[in-house]
């Protein structure tokens, strides 16, 4: 590894990737395991490792290294630089798997919800600390261990961040083509459910079912589903009653069919969640607006 990128050997720019990766994998981890006040695996791969903070942290050093003592300049330039980085890797990341992994709409001056000035700011404080503390620290680390054991460490680590990185990517994909059957199946049966004049609007019917889908686990959302089930029923028969809107036969074939309808999707519905793998089920529970991003994306992008 002779290569040298702005003057630094390309041994030390992919062992400060890595290093600078896992330490952002544990500012994420913490900090949402500390608000959820649970653990949880952040990060887009499986192992501890959060790749836009060690693409990040190489990147601004190697750009700003000429200005490592103008602190004025090390601020400016790590907002522009991290700044850019995180639009262009939140616009790839939406584009590629149609969902967003963050989105910062809720919080002013943002745009178009990949970035927001708080947090560009945040990273000028972060470029100031990268160069006068954890840059000293992490290259004092990397040269504590011969460069030939770190050479075989890093080619073992590569290989491992490729494969989880594969089968992340694999999982994500898989991720975004259930979210398009699930939303398909809610369309057909909120349709139906509308059709059959169980509620004035579609959105009531929408809002209820979106119930189901707001648990992470599978067996509470069965048991949500079941109870939807039988909320739909009764409500069936409430109006039947109430209103007499069919004869004895009409309504007995109209329930007969309401109930293979439901039944039907509470089926299709239950195998898409209990096939998910350990990997996807990982991803939808360090990201759980996953499958909401992935609504806003599909309805803007119907509209075009």
């Amino acid at each position: 590894m002779d290569i040298e990128i702005a003057g630094v050997s390309l041994y030390y720019i992919i062992s400060w990737f890595f290093v600078y990766s896992f330490l952002g994998w544990l500012w994420e981890t913490a900090y949402v395991s500390v608000r959820k006040k649970k653990f949880v695996n952040r990060g887009f791969i499986n192992g501890p490792l959060c790749a836009i903070y060690g693409m990040g942290a190489v990147s601004i050093y190697l750009i700003l290294k000429p200005f490592g003592d103008n602190l004025a300049v090390l601020y400016i330039g790590g907002v522009v630089v991290a700044t850019i980085l995180e639009y262009i890797t939140g616009w790839l990341m939406e584009k590629i798997f149609h969902t967003r992994w963050w989105d910062y709409s809720h919080r002013k001056y943002n745009l178009q919800g990949y970035i927001s000035l708080g947090t560009s700011l945040g990273w000028g404080v972060f470029t100031v600390l990268l160069f006068e503390v954890l840059q000293p620290a992490v290259s004092w680390f990397t040269d504590l261990y011969p460069q030939k054991i770190g050479e075989i460490l890093l080619i073992v680590i590569m290989i491992l961040y490729a494969l989880d990185f594969i089968t992340s990517a694999w999982a994500a994909f898989g991720l975004t083509k259930n979210f398009a059957k699930v939303e398909d199946m809610m369309e057909d049966i909120t349709q139906y459910l509308h059709s059959s004049r169980l509620y004035e609007t579609k959105e009531e019917i929408r809002e209820r079912l979106e119930t189901v889908r707001a648990h992470i686990r599978t067996q509470e959302a069965v048991e949500r589903l079941s109870v939807r089930r039988q909320e739909f029923m009764e409500r069936f028969e409430a109006l039947f009653a109430e209103k007499h809107l069919l004869d004895e036969d009409s309504y007995l074939s109209k329930k007969a069919e309401m109930e293979q309808k439901l039944d039907e999707f509470a089926k299709k519905y239950t195998d898409i969640r209990k096939k998910q793998n350990i990997v996807k089920k990982r991803m939808v529970y360090a990201y759980p607006e996953l499958k909401n991003q992935f609504k806003k994306y599909r309805k803007k992008h119907q509209k075009e």
